[in-house]
């Protein structure tokens, strides 16, 4: 008996001690869980939350505890709280601490607002259709000031041409301009090089250089030269038949009769006709080319290297006929161009001896030549300036591609 009340006092005893214990961590425990909730309970508080929590901007967000896979998702936000240190031996954050931290996310969050108020600001002005500004910090290294300049420009300019550049414009007027220089061409050329075979010198070239044939009948150089003159005369005034119908010979004979005197007038309103088709064409051409040499005009270039080209391939043709048959190409010349019966004379006749077969070859070589040689240097002045308008024409393009 006496042992068992001893037992049962002892266990009396330690029954006593656990329930004290297990009461004396109880009580500390709660303290400290009390203290620990103390600092987050404040920090969740809406009143004295002073910024928005951001995972990106927070340095410490990274350093956040994850979530328990049995929390509940909260409805609304939440704010994630760094996490405490682990270690029992840790003590609690001091209040200098805890002010250099809000003093920290305060400038964090200014800077946050800052950027959205700009960013806010832009599109707005954007959208009012403002001029938008490109912050100096927002620039890259790849892109240069030309670069953001071009830019700027395209986004704010409703034009898409370099106003330096300037811009060629086609008309109807430069179209119908184009054409008529490039007919014209050929019939100014061919005027020049007809007055420079009608005239003095060519005759004195001709009737003087060795090797051309020499008058059957008695005509001398100088006889040939002298009525010949007057013939060529007669061609260019304003004088009828009679002019050289009082043309005479020292036996008082007349030097031409009345088939010769009737050609010499169907030959003068012939060239007649051709001089007043180039006056024409020369007029319409400056005409013209004063309206295309316009600023931002076409230009007579094009025109000119059309016409010089044209009238190249109409020569070589021309000369192709020529030398397979001259007799078939003069004669088929005289009937296009001439009545017939009216162009056809005896060999003693003063027509074929001041003119022989000989002259009108050496006339055909030589307004050939020089028509050729004038539409080659046509052709070769049309591409002056070629590099400048070329220059502008790569300008414009790149003004395009940086628009």
């Amino acid at each position: 008996m006496v042992a068992d009340n001893g037992d049962v006092s002892r266990d009396e005893k330690n029954e006593t001690e656990d329930l004290l214990s297990r009461r004396m961590s109880s009580g500390s425990a709660s303290a400290a869980d009390k203290q620990s909730q103390t600092p987050l309970e404040a920090a969740n508080d809406p009143s004295t939350d002073t910024e928005a929590f951001d995972p990106i901007t927070d340095p410490i967000a990274e350093d956040a505890p994850e979530r328990s896979a049995d929390a509940k998702p909260s409805t609304g936000p939440v704010r994630v709280t760094p996490a405490r240190s682990t270690n029992p031996h840790s003590q609690p954050a001091t209040a200098s601490t805890r002010a250099a931290e809000q003093n920290a996310a305060q400038k964090s969050a200014g800077t946050d607002s800052a950027a959205a108020a700009s960013t806010a600001g832009a599109s707005a002005s954007t959208d009012a259709g403002a001029t938008r500004e490109v912050p100096q910090n927002a620039r890259t290294a790849v892109m240069s000031e030309a670069d953001w300049a071009a830019v700027s420009r395209a986004a704010t300019s409703t034009d898409v041409r370099d106003p330096d550049v300037p811009e060629r414009r086609r008309s109807v007027l430069d179209v119908i301009g184009t054409i008529w220089i490039m007919i014209a061409t050929p019939f100014v050329l061919l005027a020049l090089g007809v007055r420079f075979v009608a005239s003095g010198i060519f005759l004195k070239f001709e009737y003087f250089r060795p090797g051309f044939p020499a008058d059957q009948f008695g005509f001398s150089a100088a006889d040939r030269e002298h009525y010949g003159t007057y013939v060529i005369d007669y061609l260019h005034n304003f004088d009828s038949r009679r002019y050289l119908a009082d043309i005479i010979m020292p036996n008082g004979e007349p030097i031409f009769i009345s088939d010769e005197l009737s050609h010499m007038a169907d030959v003068k309103g012939l060239i007649s006709l051709l001089y007043l088709v180039a006056l024409v064409g020369i007029i319409g051409s400056v005409l013209f080319g004063i309206y295309m040499c316009r600023k931002n005009g076409s230009g007579i270039h094009a025109g000119v290297r059309l016409g010089s080209i044209f009238s190249i391939i109409f020569m070589a043709a021309v000369a192709v006929v020529a030398v397979l048959g001259w007799d078939s190409f003069f004669r088929g010349f005289h009937r296009v161009f001439f009545a017939d019966g009216t162009w056809e004379f005896y060999a003693d006749d003063s027509l074929i001896r001041l003119f022989p077969p000989q002259f009108w070859v050496d006339a055909g070589i030589a307004a050939g030549g020089l028509f050729v040689l004038m539409a080659i240097v046509l052709f070769l002045l049309s591409f002056t300036g070629h590099k400048k308008r070329r220059a502008l024409r790569r300008a414009r393009k790149d003004a395009a591609a940086e628009v």
